[in-house]
């Protein structure tokens, strides 16, 4: 059994949050101590910094691809950026040690962004039951503050 499927299991067939999804996730996950290491996949909170981002998932999960210390970034695939029928087949791929990602899942983050991050074990994602726990926000010009996205939108927009 994968932590996915436990969770899966937990909720009983029953509607949850994604909020409750997140919590459940974060609970049967250790946080992470890595230091951003290529080929390490994580789950964490983002407060994206750029301004003029037109959108963004504040709970990503991360297959670390480049790190760039100097600059204090890391990019990577985000799994959420796929519809949840599509991220088994990646996170099977990912389990298998490939590093790969269709190019709408690469994002670059700002290490200093990261909160409350947490170590996605490659072996749990064999057995990997997609859980809604992506949050899309978007950044309203001239409101100052963030608004929820519902996923489908981003995703009809992703090509």
């Amino acid at each position: 059994m994968s932590i996915f499927t436990d969770v899966k299991d937990l909720a009983g067939g029953k509607s949850q949050s994604k909020q409750w999804y997140r919590e459940q996730l974060q609970y049967g996950l250790e946080s992470y101590q890595g230091g951003f290491i290529v080929g390490d996949i994580i789950f964490f909170n983002y407060s994206a910094q750029t301004p003029d981002l037109k959108f963004w998932d504040t709970f990503p999960m991360v297959l670390i691809t480049d790190v760039d210390y100097g600059n204090r970034q890391f990019s990577g695939g985000n799994m959420h950026y796929l519809r949840p029928n599509s991220r088994k087949s990646m996170a099977n791929t990912w389990a298998a040690g490939s590093i790969s990602y269709p190019m709408r899942c690469h994002h670059k983050y700002f290490m200093n962004s990261v909160t409350s991050a947490y170590n996605v074990p490659q072996e749990e994602l064999r057995e990997m039951t997609p859980l809604p726990v992506e949050q899309f926000v978007i950044r309203p010009k001239g409101l100052g503050r963030t608004m929820e996205v519902p996923s489908s939108i981003i995703w009809s927009r992703l090509k």
